[in-house]
């Protein structure tokens, strides 16, 4: 199943291949080893607070979110244990580049068909036609049961050959030390956390976040949201992720091979800038935030086509200009929970959510919360009438997706930032993407960026 091995007689070439690639798994394990517990410190610091304030209202929190809590810690340790028994064992260096395409493509195929039969035993489920679903779908049971152990086994090659083609991008771009990019690009496809955004609600200001339950039903969703809302007076948004900067990152187990490429190489450049301003004062400070999160939208776009273009030449079509949403990756997560797609041809989602941002921002500005509420709702309504299933639009769904900003001319939730463009005026100074995320690392502050020069 992994494909052939290599044969013939261990020439003395080989054994030096040998030993090299167990010296830099030991670097690579050593290095892993210190940084995890660095890591699992510095996020309980990051998701800390200053205020006393704040402190109390944090642990009221934690006691109100107690039953949905993710164990985001547990999953650290347990993922990071994972990964580093899996680099004692390096067996996509003994496939051919070809066979470890094949592998990729095959998992891929798996998770769509195990995706497909799962929809399938849901549907029966739903049909009131369906006197005894469990007799009928018990075949389709076996079938996407195989395949889900199928995809567990081979899911850890898949997952090495993959972080083991975007760091060939990597370290093109000088991010290696002896040849290894550091931190080493490492991910696991997961089934992801939902994350709950608090905002301010007199200005657009994430103030906190949560990790909460994988698979949180909508209903859930809306309670936490309404408890949190009337218990703290704040604007807040439980709403799913494309993948988490833990180490190693969180990636959802999706069959979409362009979005786990880019995704791993946006999670890996939070990672990197992980101990940098714009790391360390993501939390409290959002131009750090903002800084951050459009830098890894950038590396996201430029890096992960040159992967594709390396590896999947065949997916390069789906990434010409004209046949991707403009919006960010996360912001198209949500519109495109869609509800009537002839309406969404007569509808520009990007023009009406920029033009919405803009005027909340300009009603919270003149203290005008109320009425800045009751407009967004209007303007919900709206995107559901355009056929964009938005189940909530609010101050902090604008704090969360408005720090998405690296598209051309502004990401419509961004309304009239001036940080996302100033990022992209860096990253064109810039004579690469490396050049440009290590001039974003020697920021300081939050006015170094209007006046940094790589």
């Amino acid at each position: 199943m992994l494909g052939n091995r290599l044969a013939g007689a261990v020439t003395q070439q080989d054994m030096w291949r040998v030993w090299l690639v167990t010296i830099q798994s030991f670097m690579k394990n050593l290095w892993r080893n210190l940084a995890n517990s660095a890591f699992a410190a510095m996020f309980m610091l990051l998701f800390s607070y200053e205020m006393p304030a704040q402190t109390e209202r944090a642990r009221a929190l934690d006691v109100l979110l107690s039953n949905a809590r993710f164990d985001l810690a547990g999953w650290i340790v347990n993922a990071g244990w994972d990964k580093l028994k899996y680099e004692f064992d390096v067996p996509h260096l003994d496939l051919s580049e070809a066979e470890q395409v094949q592998h990729v493509r095959d998992l891929m195929r798996h998770i769509d068909q195990a995706d497909k039969l799962e929809a399938e035993v849901a549907a029966r489920y739903a049909n009131p036609n369906e006197r005894n679903p469990a007799a009928a779908t018990a075949a389709l049971r076996a079938e996407r049961d195989a395949l889900l152990q199928r995809i567990d086994a081979d899911r850890p090659l898949a997952e090495a050959i993959l972080q083991a083609q975007a760091e060939s991008v990597l370290r093109e771009e000088d991010f290696g030390l002896a040849g290894q990019p550091m931190p080493p690009l490492r991910f696991r496809l997961t089934k992801l956390p939902h994350i709950l955004i608090m905002s301010r609600r007199d200005r657009i200001d994430r103030i906190d976040q949560r990790e909460l339950a994988v698979d949180l039903s909508v209903d859930a969703a809306d309670r936490i949201e309404r408890a949190v809302d009337a218990r703290f007076d704040v604007s807040s948004l439980v709403t799913p992720i494309g993948g988490y900067s833990t180490y190693p990152t969180m990636l959802p187990e999706t069959s979409s091979l362009r979005f786990i490429i880019e995704t791993s190489l946006h999670e890996w450049t939070h990672n990197y800038l992980f101990f940098s301003w714009v790391g360390t004062a993501y939390d409290r400070d959002p131009v750090a935030r903002t800084i951050n999160e459009t830098t890894a939208s950038i590396v996201q776009r430029e890096l992960g086509v040159r992967v594709i273009e390396r590896f999947y030449p065949d997916l390069l079509p789906s990434l010409l200009p004209n046949s991707q949403p403009t919006e960010s990756a996360l912001e198209h997560l949500v519109a495109s929970l869609a509800v009537d797609v002839a309406a969404q041809n007569t509808f520009d989602f990007n023009h009406e959510m920029r033009i919405t941002r803009i005027r909340v921002d300009e009603l919270l500005g003149a203290g005008r919360i109320t009425e800045a509420e009751r407009y967004m709702e209007e303007r919900r309504e709206a995107f559901i009438a355009a056929g964009y299933g938005l189940r909530k639009l609010n101050q902090a769904y604008f704090a969360f997706y408005g720090a998405y900003n690296a598209e051309p001319g502004g990401a419509p939730a961004a309304g009239k930032d001036t940080i996302g463009p100033a990022v992209q005026a860096l990253r064109a100074r810039s004579p690469s993407v490396g050049a440009f995320v290590r001039a974003v690392a020697q920021l300081n502050g939050p006015d170094t960026i209007q006046t940094s020069a790589p």
